[in-house]
C-alpha cells in the first residue's frame, strides 16, 4: 500500500476541516472556532516546513532518505540540524 496518496487525504482533510472552522466560526460570531481554524492551519503550515528535508528527499529519491528523516524529526526544529537534513537531501553522488 502506498502512503503517499493517504497522506495527501489526510491533509486535504485537515485543509478542509480548518476552512469550516473558520467559515462556521465567523459567520456564526464564534471566536473559539475561529481560533482553533487558525491554530490548526498554523500546525498545518508549521508541519509542512519542518518537513521540507524529508520531502524533498523523497523526491529526488536521495539514497539517504532514512538518515534524512531521521535528522529531520529527531533534530529539524533546531536550524542547523534541519539545513544538515536539507543539504543530505539534496546532495548529490554523481558529482564525485
Amino acid at each position: 500500500m502506498n502512503a503517499l496518496p493517504l497522506l495527501r487525504y489526510l491533509l486535504f482533510a485537515l485543509l478542509a476541516l480548518a476552512i469550516l472552522l473558520w467559515s462556521v466560526g465567523s459567520w456564526q460570531n464564534r471566536p473559539d472556532l475561529v481560533n482553533a481554524a487558525i491554530w490548526l492551519g498554523d500546525v498545518l503550515a508549521m508541519a509542512g516546513a519542518y518537513l521540507v528535508p524529508t520531502a524533498t528527499a523523497v523526491l529526488v529519491k536521495s539514497p539517504r532518505l532514512r538518515k534524512v528523516a531521521l535528522l529531520n524529526i529527531l533534530g529539524g526544529w533546531l536550524i542547523l540540524p534541519w539545513i544538515i537534513a536539507m543539504g543530505l537531501a539534496l546532495k548529490r553522488d554523481d558529482l564525485a
